[in-house]
C-alpha cells in the first residue's frame, strides 16, 4: 500500500480527538455517512489550512483534493496547545540568526522526542516514557506518539521525569523499550471529507481548502 506524506501546509487550527468506538465518515467525494462500530474507537486528525498562496509553483492543494478515494497519508502534527513541546521550542531551540541571507530570525525546530522506558502491547491503554531534559511537561489532553501512530493522554502519573500514561486509543502496535516517543506525532489516517475541500478550489493561485479530516488509518 501506497502511504503518502502530507504536505506541510501552514495551519490555522489544528485537532487530534478520539470521538469513540463510532464514528461519521465519508464512503465517496458525494459525503455518504456511516458509523462503524471498532473496538477502542478510532482517531480524528482536524486540521484547517491557511491561505495557500503558492499554487502555481507547486500545486499541493489541488494534488491533496484529488486524493480522497482511500489513499492513506501520514500528516505530523504542527506545534498546538495539544502538542507538549510547543511552548518549549522558544526557549530551547537555535535562532536563525547567524547573518546569512536566508537568515529569518525564526527558531529551528527543537522538538524534543523522550523513550518509552517498559514494553506494552498492541491494545494496551497505558504506556510509560522517560522526559529527562524537559521535566514533567505532559498532561491529560496532549498528544503523543509511536512510530506513525498518534495517542490522546488521559491520565498521566510521575515518578521524577519517568511518566506513566493512559491513552486513547488503545496501541496499534507493541512497544519495546528504547523506543522513540514522540511529543510531536505523526498521524496516518484517510481523507473521509474530500467533498468539503474541493469546493474551495479556484484558478486563480490563492487557496483556502475547508477543514480536512483524517480518519485513522491502521496500516
Amino acid at each position: 500500500m501506497k502511504i503518502y506524506q502530507f504536505p506541510t501546509f501552514r495551519i490555522e487550527n489544528q485537532l487530534f480527538h478520539t470521538p469513540g468506538a463510532g464514528y461519521d465518515g465519508g464512503l465517496t467525494s458525494g459525503g455518504a455517512q456511516f458509523i462503524t462500530p471498532e473496538p477502542g474507537g478510532f482517531g480524528v486528525l482536524e486540521m484547517q489550512p491557511a491561505i495557500i498562496d503558492t499554487e502555481w509553483d507547486a500545486p499541493l492543494a489541488s494534488w491533496i483534493m484529488s486524493k480522497i478515494s482511500g489513499q492513506v497519508f501520514r500528516a505530523r502534527l504542527a506545534p498546538s496547545p495539544q502538542v507538549a513541546y510547543s511552548r518549549k521550542r522558544g526557549m530551547l531551540a537555535l535562532p536563525w540568526d547567524n547573518g546569512e541571507t536566508w537568515s529569518n530570525q525564526e527558531n529551528w525546530d527543537g522538538d524534543f522526542t523522550a523513550v518509552y522506558t517498559a514494553p506494552a502491547l498492541r491494545g494496551s491503554l497505558v504506556v510509560e516514557f522517560d522526559l529527562t531534559g524537559v521535566g514533567q511537561i505532559v498532561s491529560p489532553g496532549h498528544v503523543i506518539g509511536h512510530d506513525y501512530d498518534c495517542y490522546l493522554v488521559d491520565e498521566v502519573i510521575y515518578s521524577g521525569d519517568i511518566a506513566a500514561a493512559t491513552v486513547t486509543t488503545p496501541l496499534c502496535r507493541d512497544i519495546a523499550p528504547g523506543d522513540n516517543c514522540y511529543l510531536r506525532p505523526w498521524f496516518t489516517g484517510r481523507i473521509s471529507n474530500g467533498a468539503d475541500i474541493r469546493s474551495a478550489y479556484n484558478s486563480l493561485g490563492h487557496v483556502k481548502p475547508g477543514n480536512i479530516i483524517l480518519q485513522q488509518a491502521i496500516v
